[in-house]
C-alpha cells in the first residue's frame, strides 16, 4: 500500500465514517418505515412518512475530536453539524482546550459566538493550566473576541496557574489594543504572577515601548510594585531591551534600585556587557560602587564577565579598582578567575595592586596558577611579580603546562 501524508489519511478516514454512517441511517430508516408503514396500514401506493432519525446523545472520542479539529480550523458549519448531532461542546483535547479555547486563540470570532450561544459550554472555562479562553485570545491578541468575551461575563482579573491575568499575557506580546481593552474593564495592573512580575514587567523585558507606556499613564509603579522581585528596568537590561531602558529611565525608574540578591540593573548590565545600556544607566544616576549581597561591585563582575570596554567605562566612572567583595577579592582576583587576559591587562594598566591578598592570603597570581589560567598567568608575569613558591610547584607540575 502506498504510503500516504497523515493530512490525506485524516481525509479518507472522514470520508470512510460519513458512507458507513450514510448506509447505516439508510438501513435504519427503511426499517422503520416498514414497522411504520404496518402500524398505520398504509399500502405501497399509498404516501409515506419518513420519521426523523433520533439526535444521538453521546458522542464518541472520535467525534470530540472533529469538532476540536473544526474549532480549530475555523469551519463553521462542521462545528454547527456536530453540535446539533449531539457532540459536546466542552469536550477537551490533551491539553484540557475546550473549542471554545481553539476558536479563542485562533481568532474563530463567528465560532465563539456560535459556542457561547449554544449555552454547552461556560465562557470561564479553564483548560489544565487554568488559562481561560479570555487568556488564549489575549496572548494571541484577538481584541475583537477579548471584547466579546468579555461581554457575555469573562473574568479580566482570574489567574492561570503560573498566577499571570489576561493582562500579563497581553503586555508580554505587545498587544497594546487588547491591554487598552482589559484596562477599561477593571484588570489589575498591580497583579504578580509567581515570578512577582506585574504586566509591566513582561512589557518591559519584551521591549513593548507602546504597553509600557499605556501601563504607565494608567497608573503602573515604574518599580512594579511592592514584593521585593526584579524591577521592569532590571529586566530590561538583562534582556537587552535598549528601547526598554531608555524608556523607563525617561518614565522616572530608579537605576540604583536592588534586587533580590541585592544587585542593581548595572550589575546585571555589567554581566551582559552591553555598553550602549551602560551608558544609558550612568546617564541616568546609575552609582558605579554599589555592592550585591556578596559585597561585589559592578567592576568585579564585568571583569569576571571579560567585558573589557564595560570594564573601561566603569573604570573611567570612577569606580574604586581595589573594592573587595565578601572573600576580599578585587576586580583583578575576577578576572584572574575569569582567566580574562584583555581585561587583567587593562586593570594593571590603570594602576590595579597586582599582590593584592584575599582572604586566604591568595594574590591573582595564585588563582591563575591553581587554575591553570594561562592567559592571564602570563599577563601577570609579564608585569614582573614575583612568584610564590605555591605558583612555581604548580607551574612544574606536568597537567599545568601553559601551551
Amino acid at each position: 500500500m502506498t504510503c500516504l501524508a497523515p493530512e490525506v489519511l485524516w481525509r479518507l478516514m472522514e470520508l470512510h465514517d460519513s458512507v458507513s454512517l450514510c448506509l447505516m441511517e439508510s438501513r435504519v430508516r427503511q426499517k422503520t418505515l416498514a414497522r411504520h408503514g404496518q402500524e398505520q396500514g398504509l399500502g405501497q401506493g399509498e404516501p409515506q412518512c419518513w420519521p426523523l432519525l433520533p439526535t444521538p446523545q453521546c458522542s464518541s472520542p472520535l467525534d470530540e475530536h472533529s469538532l476540536l479539529h473544526a474549532s480549530w480550523n475555523g469551519c463553521l458549519e462542521q462545528v454547527r453539524t456536530l453540535l446539533i448531532c449531539g457532540v459536546k461542546a466542552d469536550s477537551r483535547d490533551t491539553q484540557g482546550w475546550t473549542p471554545l479555547h481553539h476558536v479563542s486563540f485562533r481568532g474563530h470570532l463567528p465560532l465563539v459566538k456560535l459556542l457561547l450561544q449554544s449555552g454547552q459550554v461556560e465562557v470561564n472555562c479553564r483548560d489544565f493550566f487554568n488559562c481561560t479562553p479570555l487568556h488564549r485570545s489575549c496572548w494571541a491578541g484577538h481584541n475583537e473576541i477579548a471584547h466579546y468575551l468579555l461581554q457575555r461575563g469573562a473574568s479580566p482579573v482570574m489567574r492561570s496557574s503560573s498566577g499571570q491575568t489576561p493582562l500579563h499575557l497581553a503586555a508580554a506580546n505587545g498587544h497594546s489594543a487588547t491591554a487598552r481593552l482589559l484596562l477599561q474593564q477593571g484588570a489589575l495592573m498591580e497583579a504578580q504572577d509567581f515570578h512577582r512580575w506585574t504586566p509591566l514587567h513582561w512589557a518591559a523585558i519584551g521591549g513593548w515601548g507602546e504597553v509600557s507606556d499605556l501601563l504607565l499613564d494608567n497608573g503602573a509603579d515604574v518599580e512594579g510594585g511592592k514584593g521585593g522581585g526584579a524591577s521592569p528596568l532590571q529586566l530590561a537590561v538583562w534582556a537587552g531591551s535598549e528601547e526598554s531602558v531608555k524608556l523607563l529611565l525617561h518614565r522616572g525608574a530608579s537605576a540604583n534600585t536592588a534586587g533580590p540578591s541585592g544587585r542593581t540593573a548595572l550589575h546585571l548590565c555589567a554581566c551582559t556587557g552591553d555598553t550602549k545600556i551602560l551608558k544609558q544607566l550612568l546617564a541616568g544616576g546609575a552609582l558605579v560602587d554599589v555592592t550585591d549581597g556578596s559585597l561585589a561591585s559592578p567592576l568585579h563582575l564585568a571583569a569576571r564577565s571579560g567585558s573589557r570596554e564595560v570594564v573601561q567605562l566603569l573604570i573611567l566612572s570612577g569606580t574604586p579598582l581595589e573594592k573587595r567583595d565578601r572573600l576580599l577579592m578585587t576586580p583583578l582576583h575576577c578576572a584572574a578567575l575569569g582567566d580574562n587576559e584583555d581585561t587583567a591587562r587593562l586593570l594593571l594598566h590603570y594602576g590595579a595592586e597586582v599582590d593584592a591578598t584575599e582572604r586566604l592570603g591568595r594574590t591573582p597570581l595564585h588563582l591563575a596558577a591553581e587554575r591553570g589560567h594561562c592567559k592571564v598567568l602570563t599577563v601577570l608575569l609579564e608585569r614582573g611579580v614575583t612568584s610564590p613558591m605555591s605558583c612555581v610547584r604548580f607551574l612544574l607540575l606536568p597537567q599545568a603546562t601553559c601551551v
